[in-house]
């Protein structure tokens, strides 16, 4: 009886405590682009990025910063508060691990300002808002930030380039680093587990008749 019970509490907890899903990185390498197009999504690897005047740069030339990426996200500017959105196609939630963000315009002029502060939101399933700014001003080309390890279980995520109160900026994002968050066992995995515990009951109490 006592094999049992030990036998029933490791699969209750194998069934319970999953591991978390592997990261990835959303690199937008697998996109097709030609000429740099005007977007209004953009969907890979099970996300989905959304938000006003977004474009797929895969010809950086003397216009648009390189990185050595074949493809990575724009957005040429937008009114505050506009940015690009991030979130799981299917609506599940996700975790933020890290991004590489850059100004957008390899000359920025007038017309074209770079942002210099990148704005990030999430907001959690549940509720809970996060928020953290980066600075895009220190550099002329792509840098690699982290993101708090708080940053799990999230609804959405919102990048948003600032140029000053007022006005948005030219911003590019590349290598966005994302992951499921702990995955929930699935029907066939509790099935089996209630399968095997009825099995093993039964088994314990031919031993014991006998």
């Amino acid at each position: 009886m006592k094999a049992f019970a030990c036998t029933f509490g490791v699969i209750l907890a194998a069934t319970t405590w999953s591991a978390p899903a592997a990261a990835l990185q959303i690199t937008f390498d697998d996109l097709a682009s030609v000429g740099n197009p005007l977007v209004t999504t953009v969907e890979t690897h099970g996300y989905r990025l959304a938000g006003p005047f977004l474009r797929t740069i895969d010809t950086p030339g003397t216009t648009f910063v390189g990185n050595g990426s074949a493809v990575y996200l724009a957005q040429n500017g937008a009114a505050p508060g506009g940015g690009v959105t991030l979130a799981r196609i299917d609506g599940t939630p996700f975790d933020v691990y890290g991004f590489s963000a850059s100004g957008l315009f390899a000359a920025p002029g007038p017309g074209s300002p770079n942002a210099s502060l990148l704005a990030v939101i999430a907001m959690r399933v549940g509720g809970g808002g996060l928020s953290a700014i980066y600075d895009l001003g220190a550099s002329a080309g792509f840098v690699n930030f982290p993101v708090p390890t708080t940053w799990t279980n999230l609804e959405f995520v919102t990048f948003a380039g600032i140029f000053s109160a007022t006005t948005a900026g030219g911003l590019a994002l590349d290598d966005i680093g994302v992951g499921l968050g702990p995955s929930v066992p699935e029907p066939a995995t509790i099935i089996l587990a209630l399968t095997t515990m009825a099995g093993l009951a039964a088994a314990t109490l031919r031993r014991r008749r006998s």
